[in-house]
């Protein structure tokens, strides 16, 4: 007869060793599978609604809050894909008809720096108006590429779309068991587990509503500037800001940056260094400035601690940093305040009583 300890020690290597094959399988899933945890967790509450209006129908409710989803989130982004697709391929088009105008501004612009760097360097071996007609035609040819790379994307993009709602449906459903099971299955006091999932959840939340004030004030103040000076679709660019908010490292200044020089391309210096000066000093910052504010408010964690966790996830994980992040430094400080609870209740202290919750 083997030893509860033996046993235990076998189960735990063998679980490990499956959950590493497991990974392994679902690993291309995992983008569809995180996006539709996201989803369920913040609109988990609007679910709740919904399931009181159906007398607790769990099967009805939880379609009812897909469908739900679908309509609120899916349309509006395919939609802006459509019109930020078909305007890259507009401005490809236009910016081929214009290349040989831009091109001969631009040699001009060049050939008087050189003239100027002349005096000191010879430079009499470069041919500038090939070099700059050249880069301009590639330019058209790539933003064009671009536009035809976005369009052959949508049926990938639509499929992990589908498989997403089809996880939040599950999660709507039988989410509250699953979370249930797992406070029961770890070894910790139920107040305390409840605790751990609870900031996870609140982290979460947290993280999306900064990525969406975010987006929405970085949104803002690119149309504005681009408004300003004059630039066409001005909206349209203000909202791809928005969107491009939550690329990681380069964010809005994939549209800020192309519209400044592009401005300044085609003779509006002012105009265009007033866009690179206004995404530098004003854009940028928003990011710095609105998130720790929004997401500190609810996750007690340190600014600087916040801001390391978002940007060292991004570098570390990609997109899904900007969630992973801040939830691995939430949890790490509550785990920290478990330890010194434990540690506590060692030397002869009381337990501090955990105030939990009940949903």
């Amino acid at each position: 007869m083997y030893r509860k300890q033996t046993t235990l020690w076998f189960l735990g290597i063998l679980t490990l060793i499956v959950l590493g094959f497991a990974f392994v399988i679902t690993r291309p899933f995992l983008y569809p599978f995180v996006a539709a945890t996201i989803l369920a967790v913040v609109f988990y509450p609007a679910h709740q609604r919904i399931l009181g209006w159906t007398k607790g129908k769990s099967g009805k409710a939880s379609l009812l809050s897909t469908l739900a989803l679908l309509f609120l989130f899916a349309v509006p982004v395919f939609i802006t894909l459509v019109l930020v697709a078909q305007q890259a391929i507009n401005a490809a088009q236009y910016l081929t008809r214009q290349s040989a105008e831009h091109a001969l501004f631009a040699t001009t612009m060049a050939e008087r720096c050189l003239k100027f760097l002349g005096r000191w360097i010879d430079l009499s071996k470069y041919d500038i108006r090939a070099v700059v007609t050249s880069h301009v035609q590639q330019a058209g040819v790539w933003v064009l590429g671009s536009g035809a790379l976005v369009l052959s994307n949508f049926a990938s993009l639509i499929a992990q779309s589908l498989m997403a709602l089809l996880v939040v449906f599950f999660l709507f459903r039988d989410g509250r068991g699953w979370i249930q099971q797992a406070e029961e299955s770890i070894p910790l006091p139920p107040g305390q587990a409840r605790k751990l999932f609870r900031n996870i959840s609140d982290t979460i939340v947290a993280n999306v509503y900064g990525i969406v004030f975010v987006g929405v004030a970085q949104g803002v103040l690119t149309g504005i500037a681009l408004a300003i000076t004059g630039l066409q679709s001005a909206l349209l660019l203000g909202l791809c800001a928005a969107f491009a908010s939550i690329v990681p490292l380069a964010g809005t200044a994939l549209v800020w940056v192309p519209a400044g020089l592009y401005l300044i391309f085609i003779g509006s210096s002012w105009k265009g260094i007033f866009v690179l000066v206004w995404g530098i000093a004003v854009i940028s910052t928003a990011d710095s400035i609105i998130r720790p504010w929004v997401v500190g408010g609810k996750v007690q964690l340190h600014p600087l601690v916040l801001v390391f966790s978002i940007l060292g996830g991004v570098q570390a994980l990609g997109f899904l940093g900007l969630f992973l992040g801040p939830v691995i430094a939430s949890v790490l400080s509550v785990l920290f305040g478990m330890i010194r609870e434990e540690v506590r209740v060692d030397d002869g202290n009381p337990r501090p009583i955990v105030a939990v919750k009940r949903n």
